[in-house]
């Protein structure tokens, strides 16, 4: 199988196997025991977090670990005022759009950027992401210009596809809240981070026993916790160099597609953007057909956003763009790492011609 759907969740890396299992071995004790083997435990709880808060910018008591990048923006968004104005961008993930439907929605333009015509200049709490999940386009001055018009709003950025991708100083991003999610960047599904600027007290969504300064109760895991920053030290030791072989295999990849088909059309192209999203239209095309026959190739693409492939519904993300509907419905997402190779997108990319030429009625 050619995977290339790396936006929904990354492969194991094999560090963080090794940081995972060899924290169940020897540390799988409560860290918060007062005996000798909680006390190790701790040791690696905190270890851990030291070094991702190193790789972030932060500070390690800023940091809240969670199960993921959905239970980070819950507990940002707990702190919302919700008899206070809230906005939340229109392009957002289905964890911050469904938690808070009644907020205002900011449009964006052609371009994917936050337009804040729509931004009460009393608005209590923002939410907008760092990059976008199905297109990759990244929100290069939103903070910056939201705080100019709401100076008193508390934001959220979810960062979740754009860390381990691209380097995060978290304090300069001018949030007070950035999200995370480890399977995006190679650590195990089910850990995740909250930044809290300055680690202010908030106030918990799971009540218990008081674990992380009170702000996340739960037992804490040593082994996940371990494997979080492991998959971020590897992440982040060659991504810049990464980033730009993503580029150009991506690159060469829709060159060869619009050779043939040269109405097919790259979402975003032209914006700031992930180096390794290609979001790809060609009008007169299904992209449910379309991803499924991939499948049968071997090749496994996506129709946007994985927690809601199953439900059938269209793409806010591209519907928020503007783009219109005959192409909209044929839009893919390619997403690629780094094990994808020239070839795998060669093969995407003679698999996708050929599969919309026979789709369009076209004679080989």
């Amino acid at each position: 199988m050619i995977y290339l759907d790396w936006n929904a969740t990354a492969p194991l890396r094999p560090s963080a196997r090794s940081a995972w299992l060899t924290a169940q071995d020897q540390t799988w004790a409560n860290p918060s025991s007062v005996h000798g083997d909680g006390q190790q435990a701790r040791l690696v709880v905190d270890e851990a977090k030291r070094t991702i808060a190193r790789l972030l910018g932060a500070k390690p008591n800023e940091l809240v670990v969670t199960s993921g990048g959905t239970e980070a923006n819950a507990l940002a968004l707990a702190q919302a005022d919700l008899s206070k104005p809230i906005a939340v961008s229109a392009v957002e993930h289905s964890s911050i759009l469904r938690a808070v439907p009644s907020a205002t929605l900011l449009p964006v333009d052609q371009a994917g950027q936050l337009s804040l015509s729509a931004l009460a200049t009393d608005t209590d709490f923002v939410a907008c992401q760092f990059a976008n999940n199905e297109t990759g386009i990244l929100q290069t001055h939103a903070v910056a210009a939201i705080r100019a018009r709401a100076p008193q709003a508390r934001i959220l950025v979810d960062a979740c596809q754009g860390a381990g991708k691209t380097a995060l100083d978290l304090p300069t991003l001018g949030a007070d809240f950035v999200s995370l999610a480890g399977h995006k960047f190679g650590a195990p599904k089910g850990v995740g981070l909250l930044w809290v600027r300055n680690g202010a007290r908030i106030q918990p969504v799971l009540r218990g026993g008081r674990q992380q300064q009170d702000r996340r109760s739960g037992t804490e895991d040593p082994a996940l916790t371990s494997a979080l920053a492991a998959a971020l030290t590897d992440a982040l030791a060659n991504h810049l160099d990464e980033a730009q072989r993503q580029r150009e295999l991506l690159s060469a990849c829709f060159t060869l597609i619009a050779k043939t088909l040269p109405d097919a059309c790259w979402i975003g192209h032209h914006a700031p953007r992930l180096a390794n999203t290609l979001s790809l239209g060609h009008r007169g095309i299904s992209n449910e057909i379309l991803v499924q026959r991939l499948d049968l190739r071997g090749i496994a693409v996506s129709i946007g956003a994985a927690c809601m492939a199953g439900k059938g519904e269209p793409s806010h993300v591209i519907a928020a763009l503007g783009i219109p509907p005959e192409v909209a419905r044929s839009v893919i997402r390619i997403s690629i790492g780094w094990q994808t190779t020239t070839e795998d997108l060669m093969t995407f990319a003679q698999g996708y011609v050929t599969e919309c030429r026979q789709l369009l009625g076209l004679q080989e």
